[in-house]
C-alpha cells in the first residue's frame, strides 16, 4: 500500500488486461501535489497504458484517487498525448480546440493558458498542421491544462524533440507543476533526471524501483535501472571502421542548394545554398534543431526532392540531369530508413512484403537485424517500436545499398532498443562500408555512428567538425544543442 499526502495523485494495485492476459499488475504510486513523478522503462514495459488507465481511459483494477477521491474522467485529469499533431483534429484551429475544452468543463482561459506555455496569442488562428512539433507539443500541453486539472498526465511529451526544444518544453512543463501533480511518462532516463523529482522504473508491467531522482541516477538498486543508468552515461566509443572489401560506396555532394517549402501564402525557405561533400564510405551526422532543415537535406540527397537552385551530385554525376529511368537506379542504390518506419510501411503488407519491396525476400535479413524470421507473416502495426525500426533497416539491407540514408532512426525509441538499433548500423557499416548520413538530434547518437559532424541551423550548415572534437564546437548554435543534452 502507498503512503502519501491526499493532495496528488494515489495509485493502488492498479492492474491493466488485454485480451487473454495482464500487462499491468499491482502498480503502486503516489505523486504528491507541486511534484513530477517520472514512469520511466523501455517499450512494451506498460508505461503508457497505465497512464491512460489512471486518467480513465482504459478499464482497470485497483484504485486510483486524486486529492483523496475517484477522479471525474476528463476533469481531474489532463492527458498530453505522445503524439501532438496525431491527438489535435486537424481541420480545427488552436483557439476552437481550447473554447471547446473550455465550454466542456465550464471554467479556464484559453489566452491563459497559451500564455502559460510561451505561445503566441496569434497561434490561436493556426490549424494543428501549421504548427511545428514544438508548437504542436506546447499546444497538447496548453489543451490538457486549460481547466487547472490538479493532475497532469504528459505521455512522451519529449519525443522526437530536438534538445534545444526539449529543454524548452520541460522547463513549462515544470514551471506549471507547482500546486498540480505531474505524471511524466517517458523511455530517456536523462530527461527523466533532469525534470522530476522523483522516478519509477517499470518493466513488464511492473514497478522495479521508485525514488528520488538524484538517488536513482547515482545509486540505482534494480538491474534495469543499472542498464539505464549505464546507457545514458555511456563514454562514446569510436564509429565502426568500413570494411577494406567494401569499395561500391558512392560519394555525396550537395553545390549551393536552395529549397522553399510551402504554399504561395506561406513560403518556407529550408535549404539556404548548402555545399556539403561526402567522401565515399564516410558516415556523417546532420544535427540541428527541428525546423533547421535536416529531413530536407536527406531528400535531397536521395533524389526524392529537386531542389530550386543547386546540384546535387552522386559520384560527380547531377541526379536531375540524368534520365528518369538513370535517376530511378541511382534511388534504388539507396536505402532509405525513414523518421517514423510504421508510417512508411503500407499497413495492408506483411512483413514479407514490405521488404520485398525493396529487394527479394531472404530469412537472412531478419536474422541480420535481430528478429525471429516467423515475424515475416505479421503485419507491422502489431510489432513494436524497435521491431519496426529493425525492419526498415532489413528493408534498407535488401536493396544492397551503395549509401544508406537515415532519418532519426533511433528517435522514440528506449536507450536499450535504442542500443540494438546502433549496434545494426554499426555492424552493416563494418561489414558492407556503404556512404551513411544519419539525420539525428540526439548527440549521443551522433558520437557513436559519425565520423563527421555536421550542424544545420535555418538551411544553413553552420559548422562541421569531426565527432571526436564534438564538445570543441564553436559556433553559438552547436553549443546550444551540447548545453541542452548535459545531464
Amino acid at each position: 500500500m502507498v503512503s502519501g499526502p491526499a493532495p496528488g495523485l494515489i495509485v493502488t494495485g492498479l492492474t491493466v488486461d488485454v485480451p487473454g492476459r495482464r500487462v499491468v499488475h499491482g502498480v503502486d504510486l503516489a505523486v504528491p501535489a507541486g511534484r513530477i513523478l517520472a514512469l520511466v522503462g523501455p517499450s512494451g514495459s506498460g508505461k503508457t497504458l497505465t497512464a491512460r488507465a489512471i486518467a480513465g481511459l482504459r478499464p482497470h483494477g485497483g484504485t486510483v484517487l486524486v486529492n483523496g477521491r475517484p477522479p471525474v474522467r476528463g476533469r481531474d485529469v489532463g492527458y498530453a498525448f505522445q503524439d501532438a499533431l496525431a491527438s489535435l483534429n486537424p481541420t480545427v484551429t488552436v483557439r476552437r480546440h481550447l473554447t471547446e475544452t473550455v465550454r466542456a468543463h465550464r471554467t479556464g482561459d484559453p489566452h491563459a493558458a497559451l500564455a502559460r506555455f510561451d505561445l503566441d496569442p496569434a497561434l490561436g488562428r493556426a490549424c494543428p498542421f501549421e504548427l511545428s512539433g514544438g508548437q504542436a507539443q506546447r499546444v497538447a500541453l496548453a489543451l490538457a491544462t486549460v481547466h487547472e486539472p490538479p493532475v497532469l498526465i504528459a505521455d512522451e511529451v519529449t519525443t522526437a524533440l530536438d534538445p534545444v526544444t526539449q529543454a524548452t518544453v520541460m522547463d513549462l512543463v515544470r514551471a506549471q507543476a507547482a500546486g498540480r501533480a505531474t505524471l511524466l511518462i517517458t523511455h530517456d532516463l536523462s530527461a527523466a533526471a533532469r525534470w522530476a523529482d522523483d522516478i519509477a522504473i517499470m518493466r513488464d508491467g511492473r514497478i522495479v524501483e521508485q525514488g528520488p531522482a538524484q538517488r536513482i541516477l547515482s545509486e540505482p538498486g534494480s538491474e534495469l535501472a543499472r542498464e539505464l543508468v549505464a546507457a545514458v552515461r555511456e563514454t562514446p566509443r569510436p564509429p565502426e571502421v568500413p570494411s577494406e572489401k567494401a569499395g561500391t560506396a558512392e560519394e555525396l555532394a550537395l553545390r549551393k542548394v536552395r529549397r522553399v517549402l510551402g504554399s504561395r501564402r506561406r513560403r518556407t525557405l529550408a535549404l539556404d545554398g548548402v555545399d556539403l561533400r561526402i567522401r565515399p564510405g564516410e558516415a556523417v551526422a546532420i544535427v540541428g534543431r527541428s525546423g533547421s532543415g535536416k529531413s530536407t537535406l536527406i531528400g535531397a540527397l536521395a533524389a526524392l526532392d529537386r531542389p530550386a537552385q543547386g546540384t546535387v551530385l552522386r559520384d560527380g554525376q547531377d541526379v536531375w540531369a540524368l534520365r528518369d529511368r538513370e535517376r530511378r537506379a541511382v534511388r534504388h542504390r539507396t536505402g532509405m530508413i525513414f523518421q517514423g518506419p510504421l508510417a512508411s510501411f503500407d499497413p495492408r503488407h506483411t512483413v514479407r512484403q514490405v521488404i520485398a519491396e525493396a529487394g527479394p525476400y531472404d530469412d537472412g535479413l531478419l536474422r541480420r537485424v535481430g528478429l525471429d524470421p516467423a515475424m515475416a507473416d505479421r503485419r507491422p502495426a502489431t510489432l513494436s517500436g524497435g521491431e519496426c525500426q529493425r525492419v526498415a533497416i532489413a528493408r534498407a539491407l535488401a536493396q544492397e545499398p551503395r549509401v544508406l540514408l537515415a532519418d532519426e532512426p533511433t528517435s522514440g525509441l528506449d536507450v536499450l532498443t535504442e542500443e540494438h538499433i546502433l549496434r545494426l548500423l554499426a555492424a552493416l557499416r563494418r561489414d558492407h562500408g556503404p556512404t551513411v548520413v544519419l539525420v539525428t538530434h540526439d548527440l549521443r547518437v551522433a558520437r557513436r555512428v559519425a565520423d563527421r559532424i555536421v550542424v544545420l541551423h535555418d538551411g544553413r550548415i553552420v559548422e562541421e567538425l569531426p565527432s571526436g572534437d564534438l564538445d570543441s564546437a564553436q559556433h553559438s548554435e552547436s553549443v546550444r544543442l551540447l548545453q541542452a543534452t548535459a545531464l
